[in-house]
């Protein structure tokens, strides 16, 4: 039997990974963020960077660990985004910021919401899991 391609789950891992990169380099880029912010803006994102890697490395390898893995950086992502997009929709910022900013939260919350139906539903990757 052929293990499946898992769709979702790259979409997530992808798009995680461009979101979350682009938020550290405009971080890093932000002259205007003490190094506390700064320090915490990166740690946020670091630590979808760390769960995308891990992903990623799992469903490369098939590892037993994959399903894991997915629903913490599935979880992760509804979390973050649930709280990020409230603070950003009332916070004092343009119009376009905020629909840019709830699109993304959106995207990312319905694609990890698929990446975990996938996963349910696909057989395990590894027989030892």
């Amino acid at each position: 039997m052929s293990t499946p391609r898992l769709p979702a789950t790259l979409a997530l891992v992808a798009w995680t990974f461009l979101v979350w990169t682009t938020r550290i380099n405009n971080i890093v880029a932000d002259d205007s963020l003490d190094s506390g912010e700064t320090a915490a803006r990166l740690a946020l994102s670091l630590s979808f960077t760390v769960l995308v890697v891990a992903v990623g490395w799992a469903y490369s390898k098939r590892a037993a660990w994959l399903r894991p893995a997915t629903f913490a950086l599935a979880g992760w992502t509804t979390a973050v985004w649930a709280v990020r997009a409230v603070g950003i929709a009332f916070a004092d910022h343009d119009a376009a910021f905020i629909a840019v900013h709830l699109v993304l939260a959106v995207v990312s919350v319905a694609i990890a919401g698929l990446a975990v139906r996938e996963l349910r539903a696909a057989p395990s990757p590894n027989p030892r899991q």
